[in-house]
């Protein structure tokens, strides 16, 4: 019963992250598009799990802060994602063919739609933080998100675990595997924790608890992941990592329960994969 309870509220977020992602994306059709315009629709729209634009609207709502705002924020994350796994799946790259049960990207439309579509994805992605109408008193906070969103990107962060991920190869590639990983992964959780805190009210308390949040959870995604893509088969593994998230949240007492249950959906995943 608990258990139901926890996937109809994440559900609940859920679509109302979908309904967003799609009225942005429709706001932006540009006739002259053609497939990159149906391209990006089948990259956003389809069956993701939307973990990270929901721990950016749960962690808004721990802090108070401004719903509306946070949304577009916590879409706008989940847009770089869905332009990050575009790229990621190229054939050049991972040479993934399906993602999310169906083609990737590339297959069904090409290698050139593909790529203009993660362009224009990143271009929407940082145009929908700003073009937004702000208090005076947020406009600062609103530039510092843009900035934080575009420096995701860069060579310290997901580009620099995908050079990884293409450049090493054999032991040396399994000695950084944990590594290449959190580079590939811990950042958009980080940046999900940044959308939630960007328009928290300035009387509100904000600690790098938080921040240590979004990166112990990223990799506790990781790691769940891992063990349900037969990677690492010890549980335990899963656990003491939900176990280290979870204590980043102890400032924050019974006010952090919906983020906390995040790592419960996670947990839940795990459990689920290890009793098939």
């Amino acid at each position: 019963m608990l258990e139901r309870t926890l996937h109809l509220r994440i559900d609940a977020d859920r679509l109302t992250i979908n309904a967003e992602l799609e009225r942005l994306l429709s706001s932006s059709v540009c006739a002259d598009a053609g497939p990159v315009e149906r391209a990006l629709g089948y990259a956003v729209l389809g069956s993701g799990q939307r973990v990270r634009p929901i721990l950016a609207m749960r962690v808004g709502r721990l802090l108070g802060a401004d719903p509306s705002l946070t949304l577009r924020a916590a879409c706008a994350v989940e847009m770089l994602h869905c332009a990050s796994l575009i790229v990621d799946d190229l054939p050049c790259m991972d040479n993934e063919l399906v993602r999310r049960g169906r083609p990737t990207v590339h297959r069904e439309f090409g290698e050139p739609t593909a790529l203009l579509g993660a362009f224009a994805l990143v271009a929407l992605a940082a145009r929908v933080v700003v073009e937004q109408r702000v208090p005076d008193h947020l406009r600062e906070r609103q530039r510092l998100f843009q900035i934080q969103l575009l420096s995701t990107l860069d060579c310290s962060g997901l580009i620099a675990g995908q050079s990884m991920d293409l450049t090493l190869s054999g032991d040396v590639r399994e000695f950084h595997r944990i590594h290449m990983h959190e580079l590939k992964t811990v950042p958009l959780f980080d940046l999900a924790v940044q959308a939630g805190m960007a328009y928290a009210p300035s009387d509100v308390r904000i600690d790098e608890g938080l921040r240590r949040f979004g990166r112990e959870f990223g990799v506790a995604f990781q790691v769940a992941d891992d063990l349900v893509d037969g990677e690492i088969d010890d549980y335990a593994v899963v656990e003491a990592q939900l176990d280290r998230a979870r204590h980043c949240l102890v400032g924050y007492g019974e006010d952090a329960a919906s983020v906390s249950e995040l790592l419960d959906y996670l947990n839940a995943r795990s459990l689920d994969h290890c009793h098939r």
